[in-house]
C-alpha cells in the first residue's frame, strides 16, 4: 500500500504547474520584500511568466481572497492582494524550516503530543492528524505522537493555530525500553517514504543546476525567476515531512543530504536574480 510519502513524490513534478501553489511561493518568495503587497497586475505579469493563463491565476486569487489567506487591498489607488497577518506568520516561521539548512542534531530525546477531541468535533480531529504528519511527528498509537524534541514550538504552534489546547497535552520524553531505539523509530516514521520526496524533488533539481553550472552570470533573470519559483514550490513541502531526526537513526545516504545541497546550489544561485525580477515586474 502507498503511503501518504509516496503521494507526495508523485504530486512534485505537479504542484509546481498548478496556480495555488505557484502563486503562494510568489507571495512567500518575494512578498515579504516589497511590503507584502503586489498589484493584481503584477501577480498576473509573473504567473504569465510561469505559464499560468490570466483567468486561472484569478479564479486562484479569488479562492484565497474567500478563504482569507489573501485580502484584497488598494495602494495609491491600485487594485492588489497582500498576505494576511496569519499568512505572514506562517511565512515567518516557515523560513526557518524551508530556508535554512538543518543539520542532524544530536539525540536531545522526544516530545509527545497526547489529544483526545470529541467525536463531535472529527473533523478538526483529523485536522490535527494530517497537521501533526505534515510538520514531522509520528503516530504511536491512537492519540498519541512523537517528534524529536526540537519541534516543541512546532507543536505549540500548530495547537495555537488550530485552537486545540484545551483538547492536547505536550510532554518531554526518553526512550528507555524495550525495543531498540533505532528500530522502533523506523516503525514510528515511514524513512522510505521520506527519502522518496526527497529524491524526487533531486530529479527535478538536476537540470536546473546543470543549466545553470554553465553560467557565472545570471543575465536572464525572467528565466531565473521561473526556474527559482518552480524549484522553491517543490521543494517547501519536503522539509516539513522530515522530522530532523539525529544521523545515528537514519539510513546510510540519506536522501535528505543531497536533496538540501541541491536546493541550496538552486537558492544560492537564483533567489537573489529572481528576486530582482519580480521588483522589476512590480515597479511598472
Amino acid at each position: 500500500m502507498d503511503s501518504i510519502f509516496s503521494g507526495e513524490a508523485r504530486d512534485l513534478v505537479d504542484r509546481s504547474a498548478r496556480p495555488q501553489s505557484l502563486i503562494i511561493t510568489i507571495f512567500a518568495a518575494y512578498s515579504r520584500s516589497h511590503g507584502g503587497w503586489f498589484s493584481a497586475n503584477t501577480i498576473i505579469q509573473l504567473c504569465t511568466e510561469l505559464d499560468v493563463a490570466e483567468d486561472a491565476a484569478r479564479s486562484a486569487l479569488a479562492r484565497f481572497k474567500r478563504r482569507g489567506i489573501l485580502i484584497s487591498k488598494k495602494q495609491n489607488g491600485v487594485i492588489g492582494y497582500a498576505i494576511s497577518p496569519e499568512m505572514r506568520k506562517s511565512f515567518d516561521q516557515g523560513d526557518a524550516r524551508v530556508l535554512q539548512r538543518r543539520d542532524s542534531p544530536t539525540n536531545e530525546g522526544w516530545i509527545l503530543v497526547a489529544f483526545s477531541i470529541p467525536e463531535k468535533m472529527r473533523a478538526l480531529r483529523y485536522q490535527l492528524r494530517s497537521r501533526l504528519t505534515r510538520i514531522g511527528f509520528a503516530q504511536v498509537t491512537g492519540g498519541l505522537w512523537i517528534a524529536p524534541r526540537q519541534l516543541s514550538s512546532d507543536a505549540i504552534s500548530l495547537a495555537k493555530s488550530l485552537k486545540v489546547e484545551k483538547y492536547m497535552n505536550i510532554f518531554s520524553a526518553e526512550h528507555i525500553a524495550f525495543t531498540p531505539t533505532p528500530s522502533v523509530v523506523q516503525e514510528w516514521w515511514d524513512l522510505d517514504g521520506i527519502q522518496e520526496v526527497y529524491n524526487s524533488f533531486s530529479r527535478t533539481a538536476k537540470p536546473v543546476i546543470k543549466y545553470w553550472s554553465t553560467r557565472n552570470i545570471v543575465t536572464d533573470s525572467a528565466k531565473a525567476f521561473r526556474d527559482y519559483t518552480t524549484i522553491l514550490t517543490n521543494w517547501r513541502h519536503a522539509p516539513y515531512f522530515d522530522p530532523g531526526l539525529p544521523e545515528e537513526f537514519l539510513p546510510k545516504s540519506w536522501a535528505g543530504y543531497q536533496a538540501t545541497e541541491n536546493f541550496f546550489k538552486v537558492h544560492d544561485k537564483l533567489a537573489g536574480p529572481a528576486l530582482n525580477f519580480v521588483f522589476n515586474i512590480a515597479k511598472k
